[in-house]
């Protein structure tokens, strides 16, 4: 049986380049996915690794459902990103039109990603969600979100307020998308969790056994 630790997107790709490779009829292959250098990333990553471990029948990989949702939230909070946000841009003391359909999307999306939000807590399990920084940073933009949206749609507020909470919610959204994500667990998960949340650096995490990015992959027998 083969072993493959994954902590990047470069090492799904380099796992897909050698899939040829390895993928022969009679290897038990485990994709080990640990973590990803952003939640930007999930949507790409998802979309390489899903056909290569259904492509093969004895490829298997407990975590590609946690990166399906994390995935959803990439795509949902992009849409923010791109499509809701840029809509509440302030021209001559005027929202631009599709105010109301961004502000409406908002709601929605305050819903769906606390939504998924759970799903994913559920998904890492107590150990990693307990301080898991892409989870606080999500729950975060939801309720900035709802409560954006709640109190424009109300009448309050003035055009400079809603540009400076718009200036905050643009921020908050890259920060959660260039989030490293956690996941699923392993001896060096702990490490890697701890350099974005628990004041440790990343000298630290990769002294505990943290793979690097760059890192090539583990093949275990």
């Amino acid at each position: 049986m083969m072993l493959y630790e994954i902590h990047s997107h470069a090492q799904i790709q380099d796992l897909q380049a050698r899939s040829d490779e390895l993928g022969h009829p009679e290897d038990i292959m485990h994709v080990k996915l640990v973590s990803l250098e952003s939640v930007r990333i999930a949507c790409e990553s998802y979309e390489l690794l899903c056909p290569l471990i259904k492509g093969f029948v004895f490829w298997a990989c407990p975590e590609l459902e946690n990166l399906s949702v994390v995935a959803r939230l990439s795509l949902e909070i992009k849409m923010l990103e791109h499509d809701a946000l840029p809509q509440l841009k302030v021209q001559e003391a005027k929202l631009e039109q599709g105010a109301l359909e961004a502000l409406l999307l908002m709601k929605n999306s305050a819903i769906m990603l606390l939504d998924l939000r759970k799903r994913f807590m559920l998904a890492l399990g107590v150990l990693l969600a307990e301080d898991d920084l892409v989870l606080a940073q999500v729950k975060k933009l939801s309720i900035m979100l709802k409560d954006t949206a709640d109190h424009v749609l109300k009448g309050n507020g003035n055009i400079a307020w809603l540009e400076e909470r718009v200036l905050s919610l643009v921020q908050l959204v890259t920060a959660v998308l260039e989030t490293p994500c956690i996941v699923g667990y392993d001896s060096s998960s702990r490490a890697l969790r701890g350099s974005g949340i628990n004041g440790r650096s990343s000298e630290d995490a990769t002294s505990s056994g943290a793979l690097h990015p760059s890192s090539p992959l583990r093949c275990a027998w």
